[in-house]
């Protein structure tokens, strides 16, 4: 069995997803193995354009995709692309499959990420401040909450 896998080496907007966009089409699954919602993707599908943070842009051609283990989720954010989506008759009902391990970006991710930037002053990294950094402080403290405690919430 054959496996293509983009890798990116560089801090983001390097073209890895119009590579992706071009493979979709032959290709069995899109699979999002890590990042959160704090870059933006546009895809040109036909006469539309689509802007993607978190879904992989397989989605659109009904590609089994995939947001997986290492990939830190903003729900509200994600519940609103996917509405977008519907709008545009796109459908993700069949085709997005989301690990139950997912971290999950919370509200106090976000405060945090900010006021962690606001402290450093001049020193600062420049964040979005969309929670990425933080969510992935508790994923790998194990700690915060993950997809799956959504499925078993008296755990």
């Amino acid at each position: 069995m054959a496996c293509l896998i983009i890798v990116g080496t560089q801090w983001g907007d390097e073209g890895k997803g119009k590579i992706v966009d071009l493979l979709t089409e032959r290709a069995d699954a899109v699979v999002r193995y890590q990042g959160g919602n704090n870059a933006g993707h546009t895809v040109m599908f036909g006469e539309q354009t689509f802007i993607l943070h978190l879904l992989p842009s397989g989605i659109l051609r009904k590609t089994t995709s995939i947001l997986g283990n290492g990939v830190v989720i903003d729900l509200a954010e994600m519940i609103k692309e996917i509405d977008e989506l519907a709008q545009m008759d796109i459908s993700v009902e069949d085709h997005l499959h989301i690990s139950d391990r997912a971290q999950l970006v919370m509200p106090w991710h976000k405060t945090f990420d900010r006021l962690g930037e606001e402290q450093k002053g001049k020193n600062k990294i420049g964040t979005t401040g969309r929670g990425i950094g933080p969510a992935y402080e508790d994923k790998v403290r194990r700690s915060g909450m993950r997809v799956g405690d959504l499925l078993e919430p008296e755990c």
